[in-house]
Parts: structure tokens; C-alpha cells; sequence
């Protein structure tokens, strides 16, 4: 009988501990396509931060027009575009003589498909495609 009983107990034990184990939020894969004026943003990122401001954010890089953005948690997400681009000018790193030099980086996208945007997205679990059109 004591056997049973030790038994009966390790099992409900183990039961306890499977249901308290959680495989975290759905997420989803978002695959995606920029332009704009009708040419691909070469270069670039993509954010996804929760519309009600409550859990992860997911983001990717954009290259040549297109951006692969895993692990984005399946909710309701504002969706922010930034492209770079460069000016032709070269800017020092330090204000020394020796100073390594680089391209200098602008915004190019406006401020309405990035820190105003009032892009939404609701992530899906699984992959699905999106394509951002922009314009001036």
C-alpha cells in the first residue's frame, strides 16, 4: 500500500509539473518587401513593436528591398520602415588627424513610416507575406 500511495504521488507530481510548463507566446515569421517611389529601400530595418505596448518587439534588416523577420509575437504590432541612405559625404569617427572615415548615413524614408507611423500589422502565427509601398 505505502508503494501505491509513493507511487500515486510521484505521478501527480509530474502531471503538476507538465501542465505548469509553458512553450512561451505564439510567434510568427513575417517576410516582406519595401519600396519606395517604386524603387526597393536597398538598405534598411524593419521594427515591430506591440500596438498596446505589452510584451516582445521583433524586427529585421532590409536588403535590396526585402526582409525576413523570425520569432515576431502573433499580436497586433506598429510596424516602423527606416532606410538608409548616403550622401556621398565621408565623415570622420573622431576629430583627430588619424581618424578612420565612412560614409555619411541619412534617414530616408519620412518620418510617417518610422517614428510617426501609424502602420499596424497583426502578426499571424506561421508565415505570411507583407509588401509596403511607400510614396513621398
Amino acid at each position: 500500500m505505502r508503494w501505491l500511495l509513493l507511487g500515486l504521488l510521484c505521478t501527480w507530481i509530474v502531471v503538476i509539473l507538465a501542465l505548469g510548463c509553458t512553450r512561451g507566446p505564439a510567434v510568427g515569421t513575417v517576410n516582406g518587401e519595401v519600396t519606395y517611389d517604386g524603387q526597393p529601400v536597398e538598405d534598411g530595418h524593419v521594427t515591430f513593436t506591440p500596438v498596446d505596448g505589452k510584451g516582445q518587439t521583433g524586427g529585421a534588416v532590409i536588403v535590396n528591398g526585402k526582409f525576413t523577420a523570425p520569432d515576431v509575437p502573433a499580436t497586433k504590432m506598429k510596424v516602423e520602415l527606416h532606410g538608409n541612405k548616403k550622401t556621398g559625404r565621408k565623415i570622420k569617427a573622431y576629430d583627430t588627424p588619424e581618424s578612420p572615415v565612412s560614409d555619411e548615413i541619412v534617414e530616408l524614408l519620412p518620418p510617417k513610416y518610422n517614428f510617426n507611423s501609424d502602420l499596424t500589422l497583426d502578426v499571424k502565427q506561421g508565415t505570411q507575406q507583407v509588401k509596403y509601398e511607400l510614396k513621398k
